[in-house]
């Protein structure tokens, strides 16, 4: 997931915020001011419940962040890129451009996150143990903080894949079979159960007369098991990728186009004609760029026939990959990238073009044939 804003830098990670937090920040400011903290705590003036608010759903974040952070670290530890951490409605994420090789390695990762949340809780019990007003907004704020945080953690234990206990579950049935797949399969099933239960008792609630609540409850409910259907599509994704190489599946005859050509040479040539959605801007068997669709887009339809290419096309360096290159490895700088096709380079020359569609149509062959990677593998 993509931060909407970008906040800070700790570690060499980015943390930010998608928009989604915002409401979620409201809500639950709103939830506490108006009836979890008058509840408990009666007799306060309304400002003062508003304030406490603000200030302990603020703290929650910083308890959430620190969560992600210990999952990162430890990913780090290991070896693994971490790009950024992004708290969005559901609390938060770490964006790891690659994924553990080892079940040891998502073993310690998943369950480092939910000991944390355990750990801050323990620590704002104990400091509301020294506080000698319990019911001012500081005594009112850490205990809010110890039980939420404890709340996370039990909630994030669950054997309910993509949450930590998932994961936990995941590492455990992969160490145990030494098959990724399998493992994954099994979890996320257990997650998706999971995700139809608290999709039920959601509704129930409902229905029960507790809207706001049943509708929350059902719709972690559906996230959950949409997230571990996601992941099990992802490996799948990944077996039948993974092993094959790039010169198996690119266009070896790329639409090429001089710089100097018009814009609406390459329209009509081109785009009209179905070769393709991108051509190579090239001069002398050299790449310069590329041009596509999404460029031409931005010209206004009167200046395409005194418009060379080269003066919307996207120049060097571009993102390239080389022949021998891993097609899933390729799928991940394509997705991580937004970018709907690569140029294929070996030695500064030109061999190719690989696209989204590219791919997709081997995946779709290869489901069809029922042909994994291991198959393919022992048939080359």
């Amino acid at each position: 997931m993509k931060a909407s804003f970008r906040l800070l830098r700790i570690a060499g990670i980015d943390i930010g915020i998608h928009y989604s937090w915002i409401l979620i920040f409201i809500l639950l400011t709103w939830s506490l001011a108006q009836g979890f903290f008058p509840q408990k705590y009666p007799g306060w003036d309304v400002a003062t419940y508003w304030i406490t608010g603000v200030v302990a759903v603020l703290l929650l974040f910083v308890s959430v962040l620190l969560h992600e952070l210990a999952h990162s670290l430890v990913a780090k530890s290991r070896g693994l890129p971490v790009s950024s951490i992004t708290l969005f409605i559901l609390g938060g994420v770490s964006n790891l451009q690659e994924e553990p090789s080892k079940a040891s390695v998502e073993f310690s990762m998943a369950i480092v996150g939910p000991v944390t949340s355990l750990i801050i809780g323990g620590i704002c019990w104990g400091l509301l143990q020294a506080v000698a007003a319990k019911t001012s907004p500081a005594g009112a704020t850490l205990y809010y903080l110890a039980l939420i945080n404890v709340l996370l953690a039990g909630f994030n234990i669950l054997p309910a894949f993509p949450l930590d206990g998932g994961r936990v579950l995941r590492s455990i049935i992969w160490g145990n079979t030494k098959d990724l797949t399998k493992a994954t399969n099994i979890a996320a099933t257990v997650g998706r159960f999971f995700g139809w239960a608290m999709i039920a008792f959601g509704l129930f609630w409902l229905l029960t007369g507790n809207f706001l609540g049943g509708l929350w409850i059902a719709f972690i409910g559906w996230f959950l098991s949409s997230a571990a259907e996601s992941s099990r599509l992802q490996i799948t994704l990944q077996e039948h990728l993974t092993g094959v190489k790039v010169k198996d599946v690119m266009n070896v005859m790329p639409e090429k186009v001089a710089p100097a050509a018009p814009v609406d040479e390459v329209v009509r040539n081109i785009f009209y004609q179905g070769k393709g959605r991108a051509a190579l801007v090239v001069r002398n068997d050299s790449l310069l760029g590329i041009v596509t669709i999404t460029d031409v887009k931005k010209l206004p339809h009167d200046k395409w026939l005194d418009t060379p290419v080269e003066h919307i096309m996207s120049h060097m360096p571009l993102q390239t990959v080389s022949p021998d290159d891993d097609l899933n490895s390729v799928m991940k700088l394509i997705v991580s990238h937004d970018i709907n096709q690569v140029p294929v380079v070996q030695n500064g020359k030109i061999m190719g073009i690989l696209n989204r569609a590219d791919i997709i149509r081997h995946l779709q062959v290869s489901q069809e044939l029922g042909i994994k990677r291991a198959t393919t593998n022992m048939k080359q």
